[in-house]
């Protein structure tokens, strides 16, 4: 029995020792993406460069930009900035360039959305909602709408999957409300932008903005 022991005893402590090591991992990993982010969020003070090495400690995160959205980025920030419209938190090229997109380069209806969003955003509450909202009923709600992240396609990217096939929403609207469920995907998002894109960055060594979806309906009638 003794023998036993010992052998449970030095498991037990190569078991611990494997945890530490993966907690640290974790965490150094959480580390790199938060200065990651920074870099991101102040990428504007490289001006005039069309590519850009990002350095987060002793990771060289590449960043290659077109010309002509550039400067299209350039025009709409220093409008944002003239209008008291860009905080030091949204202040980042490729944000910019997404509401660019959405609005065909169009810049006063550009500025029309940023200014909607920004309105919102306020409203909603969506700058501290990864703080102040706790979706509780998580658990619950998965096994009646299964979905999730789940690792990165081959560009590097995080892979969110809905198995819309195994959805119960009568079910679903018994544990949570539409609102909540709303927040939540909200919340979601925001952890996206703020975490998931600068670890995924990290790890493809390139900039990462956005994801794949997929939505698997098989068992849907």
């Amino acid at each position: 029995m003794g023998a036993l022991d010992e052998i449970r005893e030095r498991r037990s402590d190569f078991e611990n020792s494997e945890d530490e090591r993966r907690y640290s991992k974790i965490g150094a990993l959480k580390k790199k993406a938060i200065n990651a982010s920074n870099k991101f969020t102040h990428s504007f003070k490289k001006r005039g460069k069309r590519k850009t090495d990002y350095k987060v400690p002793s990771i060289s995160i590449e960043d290659i930009r077109d010309a002509k959205e550039e400067s299209a980025v350039q025009e709409l920030r220093q409008k944002l900035l003239d209008m008291d419209l860009l905080s030091s938190k949204h202040d980042d090229y490729y944000t910019l360039l997404r509401f660019l997109k959405a609005r065909d380069f169009n810049i006063e209806k550009t500025i029309q959305m940023w200014e909607e969003m920004v309105n919102w955003r306020k409203e909603y509450g969506t700058d501290t909602i990864l703080e102040d909202f706790e979706f509780v009923e998580l658990e619950e709600v998965l096994q009646y709408y299964p979905q999730g992240y789940h690792g990165v396609d081959r560009e590097g990217r995080p892979v969110y999957i809905e198995r819309l096939g195994k959805a119960h929403p009568s079910k679903l609207m018994r544990i949570t409300t539409i609102d909540r469920y709303l927040k939540y995907h909200v919340q979601e998002f925001e952890r996206t932008l703020h975490e998931k894109f600068p670890a995924c960055s990290i790890a493809a060594k390139r900039r990462i903005c956005s994801t794949t979806t997929i939505l698997d309906v098989l068992g849907l009638v």
